[in-house]
């Protein structure tokens, strides 16, 4: 049974060093915080076997015992070129999101820059933001299973100065946005990227910013 809509409530959890911040119909901080460590315990239990699996970042396979969380994760991670580091604070995100979409219609999970987005309506992101309001934005469309978007702002090796990707899953969206970041200082990375995300099974599409450079990939519509 699905809970009454109700005037979305706001309330944050921490899991290490992770914050997530959650917007929802109704006030479940105490079952969010249960299933975000549900799953902690459950990655801390498999990396005292294989702690590969949090530092390796490349591809890498895990033993079919390993949890099922465990195994999307590196799955995710493998399709888009990059090791299962890179997908660990969006997979906290799809558990937390995920747990809570069996109960409500409308959530968003957010842990840094990844979200988990399960919506009645159309959303729109900003991930380019200008000074005095405004900016570029990426509409984030009604998903009945929910999206999962990883964004970065400026900085780092790729200077970028906006990305967004969008994709089935938080981890698969975490480890397609390394995989551009990775891409991006490479001779001509821009247009490489953009074709890198078309090619990642499992991605809607993605945005880069870089000056006045916009580039757009796959099913991805942006607003200013």
């Amino acid at each position: 049974m699905k809970f009454l809509r109700r005037r979305p409530r706001s309330f944050d959890i921490q899991v290490q060093d992770m914050v997530l911040h959650i917007t929802a119909g109704t006030d479940l901080n105490e079952e969010s915080r249960a299933a975000a460590l549900s799953f902690w315990e459950q990655l801390h239990a498999y990396t005292v076997r294989n702690p590969e699996i949090r530092t390796s970042k490349r591809p890498m396979e895990v033993d079919e015992d390993a949890p099922e969380i465990v195994r999307e994760m590196v799955a995710a991670a493998g399709r888009a070129g990059v090791g299962p580091m890179f997908s660990f604070q969006g997979a906290v995100t799809d558990q937390v999101g995920r747990f809570l979409a069996r109960d409500l219609d409308e959530v968003t999970v957010n842990c840094g820059g990844d979200f988990f987005i399960l919506a009645r309506k159309r959303q729109k992101l900003t991930i380019h933001p200008k000074p005095g309001g405004g900016g570029i934005a990426v509409v984030v469309h009604p998903n009945k299973r929910g999206i999962g978007v990883a964004t970065a702002l400026g900085g780092g090796a790729a200077a970028l100065d906006g990305l967004a990707v969008l994709a089935e899953s938080c981890m698969l969206a975490d480890a397609a946005a390394a995989g551009v970041q990775a891409i991006l200082p490479k001779p001509d990375g821009f247009r490489l990227a953009l074709l890198y995300l078309k090619k990642v099974p499992g991605v809607v599409g993605g945005v880069l910013v870089r000056g006045d450079r916009i580039g757009v990939a796959g099913g991805v519509e942006i607003v200013a």
